[in-house]
């Protein structure tokens, strides 16, 4: 039996691609899922289908770059379904785009607090529980671009390196807890972010990028959602105590192992 039988999820950006996959998944092992994003009628389509196969699922409409939302949201899937055992941090804005000396300066704080501030909130708002408990995941989804800058999507980079870096500080701080924090490189997958980033105009996020996205989808390269979805459920599982404070890339051998 699954380590997740009964036990709470809360996903955020889980109406489409890598949430909705791990939302399913970790439905499809037993957890109650709780999908958190700001399109309502996506939340309520990937509700409808883990209520379908037979699980319990909660809808929970949240825009992320409130200051508020965090404390808010956590608080309404823990008055409804019980206390957060597992929190999957995947949304992410990847946006805007441009030198960074030309961007929005507003904009450039909102995607930080969208990729790396509300993450925190949110693992704030749930680890005190989870350590008194003895036992819970905290999943970021990160990227290789916290490796590796994207041209002229600084805020993305710099936000992904900073989830990367708070994943494991947390994982340093939860040694011996039974709490784990753990952070996934997806990999390139068919999503909408991709296809955002693939039509952009050249002259706003440069040649390079271009010419990559482009490659990606030309070669057949972006893999479908349900891949890192059944990794991140995996890791969310009994699997992924012992990777607390690590990345794990989809493209690794550890992810390998627990995909096969």
């Amino acid at each position: 039996m699954s380590e997740l039988t009964g036990k709470v999820a809360l996903v955020t950006g889980g109406g489409r691609g890598i949430g909705r996959a791990a939302a399913l998944e970790l439905a499809r092992r037993g957890a109650h899922v709780a999908v958190a994003a700001r399109n309502k009628a996506e939340l309520d389509a990937a509700v409808a289908e883990i209520e379908q196969r037979g699980g319990t699922a909660l809808a929970v409409p949240a825009d992320l770059a409130s200051t508020e939302a965090a404390r808010a949201l956590v608080q309404e899937v823990q008055s409804t379904l019980g206390p957060i055992a597992v929190l999957v941090n995947n949304a992410a804005a990847v946006g805007p785009f441009g030198l960074t000396w030309e961007l929005d300066a507003d904009a450039w704080e909102r995607s930080l607090w969208i990729n790396l501030v509300a993450p925190f909130r949110l693992a704030y708002a749930v680890l005190p529980q989870m350590v008194a408990l003895g036992w819970g995941r905290i999943i970021n989804i990160s990227s290789g671009a916290a490796r590796n800058p994207l041209e002229r999507a600084g805020p993305y980079s710099v936000s992904k390196a900073g989830l990367d870096m708070l994943t494991r500080q947390l994982g340093l701080e939860l040694e011996s807890s039974g709490v784990a924090a753990i952070c996934v490189y997806p990999g390139v997958v068919d999503t909408v972010m991709q296809t955002a980033i693939r039509e952009q105009p050249v002259e706003v996020v440069g040649e390079r990028v271009a010419e990559r996205f482009q490659e990606f989808y030309a070669s057949g390269q972006l893999q479908q959602a349900e891949t890192p979805g059944r990794l991140i459920a995996a890791l969310a599982d009994a699997e992924g105590a012992r990777f607390n404070g690590q990345i794990v890339d989809i493209y690794g051998d550890d992810a390998k192992q627990l995909l096969s």
